[in-house]
């Protein structure tokens, strides 16, 4: 072929030839190919010798489980290296293992090298869910290693010291503060003064200390070359709140409580905006709270009664938390009664009308419920007063009144009341009208089939058995398919690789960048995947909102994913040990944390059953564990023996009542004791168990609302766990009395 008739070809090809496709910006995940076959490694329940012959990746991970902190700094700089899309979650880990392996004193000097390997990937701390605490990890050890190369005098370290703080948006002001007193030492070690003062005064800016005082003090006396003119000093003159406040001081230190009480009302009244009444404007209340005799207390609410409106309602809101129900119902009728037509009317009724309540003092209840639900007709407040209002009629047997009040509440349409308002409209309603019994109980079970309240009525109507409801459509197609754009892509490559290398937390931290799912059946496809993959909480999550949206999904089948049978070693043994069905701690444990190892609450509870760090320190000292805070409350091995003792621990102060100890459980024995003790027909109902309405009732009646969701929540997964995998179950006419097996200890 001539070279002529080649270039003619190579044109004709070049022009006829499909242009490279360019790479999709969505991607189509298809579930059953992605999540194919189980792919997960439980490395919390694998001996270590079967550990070693994992991958890398789960190999370290596994190390890290297991404590093995220097085979994990060993593996770390490889996996690192080869793991280019998941280096900040091994980051992490290789800061963890470095860190513990420096407590006890194995890491040989590898500080510098761990330190500088992962700086070399800044970008680790700008982009991806691992950056916040990555940083937060890597500063705070590399501060550390800077401060004792400071000490050492090592000026080679400055450049690392100002790398910190070109990124000071990132540090908080301790950490700043140490930047800058480090800069101080070397100037100062320089003999140059002035930049020493200057930037121990940026440090002091930040935080203030002794040493930074005593550097600063030095460099005030080695300028001092002559004798400075004194500063006259202003002294302001004394007023007669200044007086007052003075008078508060001797009567204090002399334990007068009650005249400086006094004084200090005084002074808040006569001079509301003085700095005076600015600096006592709690002593009051701290006053009161430090008085241990009944008759001291009293004089001193009467004391307080003199202050003002809002001030008063301020008191009475704190004693109401504190649950001091007899000193936030006196001072917030105080302030409602001084100003009625005060915009705070609405909170002084609140306060005054549920300690009225919780004191069992219900005509007083009912008179400032009604007060209130005239005074903020259609508010949340209203709402709770028309609730609580008719459950005092329902105790006071006038069950006509309490189903008015009732379906008052449930015309509303309010979430927050409309199933517990639908339940105690049931029962106040089978006191004297059968039929519309019938149909509100109908209404409450189709709406709510899975709740406490909608299982115990059905098990009710069924002759004391629960049985799954009748599916229609048993073979309901699942759509098995979503799309995926930008970073979601990554995240989920990340999520497929970390959850089959046994990263369970690192991998369910990638899930929060799903897209939107409106299809139930998609959620429940995916659900199951992720549950076989211990993404319990996620799968929890989207079986819940699934079933809630879409009655055909309302079948055992697709429920059983939602409560997993996890963890059955650890449960059982405990279960043994205390004689708590392992049903009772796996429902609990599924309400504290929907498994979740590392869930930390708003109140830092830590772990699978959530114990906060006072009561996890308390109860493994009782068990004579040696136990870290917070970090082993994130392994089940230690997290869930300490649940468990501390649940029979409350099962022994509550009479063996699971209703009662769970409460304690949740709201903390010492408030439940408090205000069970306030009523004798609640200590009753602990005393002498049982599960009819008028025995339940106090659940509903309980100062935290959250509380009494958590106890319904507990009992709900305990029937549903003993009914799965049965074509019914019969309840018990004590609901939870099978859930123990023998006194626990």
């Amino acid at each position: 072929m001539s070279g002529m008739s080649l270039l003619l070809k190579l044109l004709v090809t070049s022009a006829t030839a499909a242009p490279a496709a360019p790479a999709s910006v969505v991607r189509k995940i298809d579930i059953n190919r992605d999540l194919k076959g189980t792919g997960y490694v439980d490395l919390y329940d694998m001996d270590a010798k079967k550990i070693a012959k994992l991958p890398a990746l789960a190999q370290l991970k596994g190390h890290e489980i297991n404590g093995r902190w220097n085979e994990c700094l060993n593996l770390s700089p490889k996996v690192f290296a080869a793991q280019k899309e998941l280096k900040g979650w091994v980051g992490q880990v290789w800061l963890h293992c470095l860190d513990k392996a420096q407590q006890k004193k194995t890491s040989s000097g590898q500080e510098d090298r761990v330190l500088t390997a992962i700086a070399k990937s800044w970008d680790l701390f700008d982009e991806g869910p691992w950056s916040q605490d990555l940083w937060n990890m890597w500063v705070s050890q590399e501060l550390s290693y800077l401060d004792a190369q400071a000490k050492l005098k090592n000026r080679k370290i400055e450049s690392r010291i100002e790398k910190l703080l070109d990124n000071g948006s990132k540090l908080n002001r301790e950490q700043k503060s140490q930047c800058y007193q480090m800069l101080g030492d070397f100037a100062l070690n320089a003999n140059d003064y002035v930049q020493a003062q200057f930037l121990y005064e940026e440090a002091q800016s930040m935080k203030d200390s002794k040493y930074l005082t005593e550097k600063l003090e030095f460099l005030a006396k080695a300028r001092s070359q002559s004798a400075k003119a004194a500063v006259p000093v202003q002294v302001e003159a004394i007023g007669e709140d200044g007086k007052l406040e003075e008078r508060i001081r001797q009567s204090l230190k002399q334990n007068d409580l009650i005249p400086a009480l006094k004084d200090t009302i005084s002074l808040l009244n006569q001079y509301p905006g003085g700095r005076a009444a600015r600096r006592l404007k709690d002593k009051p209340l701290e006053i009161y709270n430090s008085i241990s005799d009944k008759m001291v207390a009293e004089k001193a609410l009467v004391e307080m009664s003199h202050a003002d409106a809002s001030r008063l309602l301020e008191w009475a809101q704190n004693l109401h938390r504190k649950g001091e129900w007899a000193s936030s119902l006196e001072l917030a009728q105080k302030a409602y009664d001084k100003n009625p037509q005060s915009p705070s009317i609405v909170s002084s009724l609140w306060v005054a009308s549920r300690s009225a309540h919780f004191l069992g003092e219900y005509d007083k209840a009912l008179d400032l419920y009604n007060k209130l639900i005239v005074t903020a007709n259609g508010s949340d407040e209203s709402s709770e007063a028309l609730f609580r209002s008719s459950l005092i009629y329902y105790r006071k047997q006038d069950f006509t009144t309490a189903s008015a009040l009732l379906e008052r509440l449930v015309q509303q349409g309010k979430d927050r009341y409309d199933l517990n308002a639908q339940y105690w409209l049931v029962r106040s309603l089978q006191q004297f009208s059968k039929d519309r019994a019938d149909k509100a109980s109908q209404a409450l079970i189709e709406k709510y089939p899975f709740s406490y309240y909608g299982l115990r009525l059905r098990a009710e109507n069924q002759n004391g058995k629960l049985t799954w409801p009748e599916v229609t459509d048993k073979n309901l197609a699942l759509a098995n398919s979503f799309y995926l754009a930008g970073n979601q892509k990554k995240s989920w490559d990340r999520f497929v690789a970390l959850s089959h290398a046994g990263w369970v937390s690192e991998a369910q931290t990638e899930l929060s960048d799903l897209p939107p799912m409106k299809d139930p059946t998609l959620k429940v496809a995916l659900a199951e995947k992720l549950a076989e993959r211990g993404q319990y909480f996620t799968a929890i999550r989207f079986v819940n909102d699934a079933l809630e949206n879409d009655p055909r999904l309302r079948q055992e089948k697709f429920l059983k994913i939602g409560y997993p049978e996890v963890f059955t070693s650890l449960y059982r043994k405990e279960s043994d040990r205390y004689g708590i069905d392992v049903i009772l701690l796996r429902s609990l444990t599924r309400q504290e944390s929907g498994f979740n190892m590392k869930a930390i609450s708003t109140s830092n509870a830590l772990g699978l059953m959530q114990m906060i760090p006072p009561t996890a320190q308390d109860t493994a000292k009782r068990l004579g564990m040696k136990v870290e805070v917070p970090e082993d409350m994130f392994r089940p091995e230690v997290n869930i023996p300490m649940g468990s003792f501390y649940v029979s621990q409350m099962l022994g102060q509550f009479s063996q009542s699971v209703p009662f100890a769970l409460a304690a459980y949740n709201a903390g024995p010492y408030r439940l004791k408090k205000w069970i003790e306030a009523r004798p027909e609640v200590s009753s109902a602990m005393t002498n168990p049982g599960s009819s309405p008028e025995a339940e009732i106090w659940v509903d009646e309980l100062p935290w609302n959250e509380t009494s969701f958590y106890v319904k929540a507990i009992l709900r997964n305990t029937l549903l766990y003993q009914t799965i995998g049965k074509e019914s179950y019969a309840v018990p006419p004590i609901i939870w009395q099978d859930l123990l097996t023998k006194k626990a200890k």
